[in-house]
């Protein structure tokens, strides 16, 4: 009889609690931010737990990780700028993207610039950050912006390119409606590209 009342008292200060924090949130109208928060603390989980699978490609010159519940699918072009591409997109079908190895006829710094300044003369731009970083102990830029899609609507964009070797350059692009984003998707994308190996 002492351990039912003690359990009840428990559960009546548990649902105690639970109430006064509830009409905290309510009266403060903070709800909205709670609820933000809440999800993107689930979601920092959700990058923590993450099984990567591993892709060896090129005759094992190119290493890369994606999570192992992503749809890929490789696409073969014509032309030899391209060397390899394959397409992903995220079991929830909110993230998409691609990776690709390119070989340019220029350096990668003059082909971000001229890819900057041909973008943001031919669409609309909510914001447009180009900076540099390394991945693989390689130099290369990431290209953080929003832009507008035909009907309006912003798209968000993380875009890696990484210097290689013999006018090889790695990209790996992630594109997220804007109103999808989550401030973890970054450590993803981030952790995806920190994951890239080259080799001659």
């Amino acid at each position: 009889m002492v351990i039912n009342s003690r359990l009840w008292h428990i559960r009546l200060f548990s649902f105690i609690l639970i109430a006064a924090l509830i009409i905290a949130v309510f009266s403060t109208g903070k709800l909205p931010e709670v609820y933000t928060a809440f999800s993107e603390n689930i979601g920092y989980e959700k990058v923590a737990r993450q099984l990567f699978e591993t892709y060896n490609v090129m005759d094992n010159s190119f290493r890369f990780e994606l999570p192992d519940s992503w749809e890929t699918q490789e696409s073969f072009f014509t032309g030899g700028e391209i060397l390899y591409h394959l397409n992903f997109i995220s079991q929830d079908k909110k993230i998409n993207g691609f990776v690709q190895v390119w070989r340019l006829s220029g350096p990668l710094k003059q082909f971000i610039e001229e890819s900057e300044k041909a973008a943001t003369g031919a669409v609309e731009f909510k914001y447009f950050n180009i900076r540099e970083i390394a991945a693989d102990n390689k130099k290369g830029y990431l290209l953080d912006y929003s832009r507008a899609n035909q009907e309006g609507k912003y798209n968000r964009a993380y875009e890696a390119f990484i210097e290689g070797y013999s006018n090889k350059i790695y990209r790996l692009s992630f594109f997220v409606k804007e109103k999808e984003w989550r401030k973890y998707y970054q450590i993803l994308f981030d952790r995806i590209i920190k994951s890239i190996e080259i080799k001659k």
